[in-house]
């Protein structure tokens, strides 16, 4: 399974607890047809892969990197902060660590108010 796609069906999985309409969880882009803009918007994807472990000469694991990208509507009413928290509680309880925020800005080309979290995991190989 891919990195993405381990982290969406998490995502998804606990959509209701973290504030997110499971459609609006995204893989890679936003799916036009799917999506409720007036809500919170989250697409996940990958960034380049770190270091390896290994014991043997062979590979034990793999750091992997995943970014959550948030994008709200300008007139957002709700608790932004409130949303990424549990987001980064729900990943953090799965040994997923977020190493990098972003913070808030209002993007010029769609108008939404985004965020960036960037996110470190070990995956382990399975022999």
């Amino acid at each position: 399974m891919t990195p993405t796609a381990y982290i969406v069906g998490m995502l998804t999985d606990n959509a209701e607890s973290l504030g997110i309409e499971e459609s609006n969880i995204c893989a890679f882009m936003i799916d036009d047809d799917l999506i409720d803009h007036g809500k919170p918007i989250v697409v996940v994807s990958e960034n380049a892969a770190g270091s390896h472990d290994y014991g043997n000469n062979n590979i034990l694991g793999t750091l992997r990197r995943i970014q959550i990208e948030f994008y709200y509507p300008r007139d957002f009413g709700g608790d932004m902060e409130l949303i990424e928290s549990r987001v980064k509680g729900l990943l953090h309880d799965n040994n997923i660590r977020c190493y990098s925020d972003a913070g808030h800005i209002l993007a010029p080309d769609n108008l939404n108010i985004t965020n960036t979290l960037h996110f470190n995991y070990m995956k382990y190989e399975r022999n």
